[in-house]
């Protein structure tokens, strides 16, 4: 049954999705002479449908920024939030003035304590992504030392995302049968590791390497759930059209932030091998007879006690184009379950026809 499976994918990069604003604060001509200096940012963000963070909706984040990062790092802004405003400009308490070094600044949302007591240059406390229902993004904007020339010199910083996106679409092209599906999930996924920011800049469009975050230190295997049934009602019936089961209506539905990661597949330790299972039964469509699970499914594609008598397909998260996960990109895993012989299906072969007997009788 899982030879005859057809998985396809499809990698999107969306690292760029959330860009710099290019919306900046007015100046204001009744600040004071010392407020000319005052550090300003300027983004945006907030959540959508989907649970992505966009350009478009980010409402707050965090940030540290260090002077003399290269050789003696200083503390500067130490975890700031930084929010939007009624006015659609960015505030943040107290109000910091440029000093006469270079500043470096590391931001991060949805705003939190995750980074740790010290920031980027310190030790990061374990980022858990589990149920994996939230999106991240981090900035990093370095060597800025101000506008001494202008009001009000504004921090732009061009957010990345951290995590990889993934989503899963079924659907059947086999008019003979119907595919009920009782559970989707993704197994063996590491849930825990340590961010950490990039080295350079994160300016919008680079492809240097040393501008995308890394994660380090990987752990804890967990079972992140795309769909569950509990009743009949509950269970999804492919069809030709793709069903995505990031769509709300479906329990448990939603896009998954998945820490990024290599996804090993029969690897020499079994019990880490990262894989897709779908839950499921096939019917015959004119007759509604079950047709597979059956007495000649092998026992790793069965699920004893199973509420709907169903069997378990199990698809690969890795394939040839690519054997783990990257930040910031966009993974749709399109399956498609359709007739196997491994279902029992009643065909025929090559047909014989014998030869007469013969029998010769003769009279005299």
């Amino acid at each position: 049954m899982k030879k005859c499976m057809t998985l396809a994918y499809i990698s999107i990069l969306i690292g760029s999705a959330l860009a710099g604003c290019t919306q900046d604060n007015p100046d204001n001509p009744g600040n004071a002479v010392s407020d000319s200096k005052a550090i300003m940012f300027a983004p945006n963000t907030v959540y959508t449908r989907s649970g992505d963070i966009t350009s478009s909706n980010l409402d707050k984040f965090q940030v540290y920024a260090y002077t003399e990062t290269g050789t003696n790092p200083t503390l500067f802004m130490d975890n700031v939030t930084v929010s939007r405003t009624s006015s659609n400009t960015w505030a943040y308490s107290p109000l910091e003035y440029w000093p006469t070094v270079p500043v470096d600044f590391f931001a991060f949302a949805p705003a939190g304590n995750w980074a740790g007591a010290h920031g980027p240059f310190g030790t990061l406390t374990p980022y858990t992504d589990y149920p994996g229902d939230t999106d991240l993004v981090y900035a990093v904007s370095r060597d800025n030392t101000g506008n001494t020339n202008g009001q009000n010199a504004q921090v732009i910083l061009n957010f990345r995302h951290a995590l990889s996106k993934v989503c899963i679409n079924l659907s059947s092209s086999d008019e003979n049968i119907e595919v009920k599906v009782s559970n989707v999930v993704m197994v063996n996924i590491l849930t825990d590791g340590i961010f950490h920011f990039p080295s350079l800049s994160t300016s919008p469009l680079s492809t240097d390497t040393n501008s995308v975050c890394s994660w380090t230190d990987l752990k804890s295997n967990a079972t992140y759930i795309f769909h569950t049934s509990q009743t009949p009602s509950e269970r999804i019936t492919l069809t030709t059209t793709p069903t995505d089961m990031s769509e709300i209506g479906h329990k448990m539905g939603g896009a998954k932030y998945m820490i990024p990661q290599e996804l090993p597949y029969h690897s020499s330790s079994s019990d880490r091998d990262s894989y897709l299972a779908v839950m499921c039964s096939i019917y015959d469509t004119k007759s509604g007879l079950q047709l597979w699970p059956n007495e000649n499914t092998p026992p790793s594609n069965t699920v004893p006690g199973s509420t709907f008598k169903d069997g378990i397909l199990e698809f690969p998260l890795s394939t040839s184009e690519f054997s783990g996960w990257q930040p910031g990109h966009y993974y749709i895993y399109n399956v498609t379950i359709n007739s196997n012989p491994d279902m029992g299906a009643i065909n025929f072969g090559m047909p014989t026809v014998e030869g007469f007997v013969n029998v010769e009788t003769t009279y005299q």
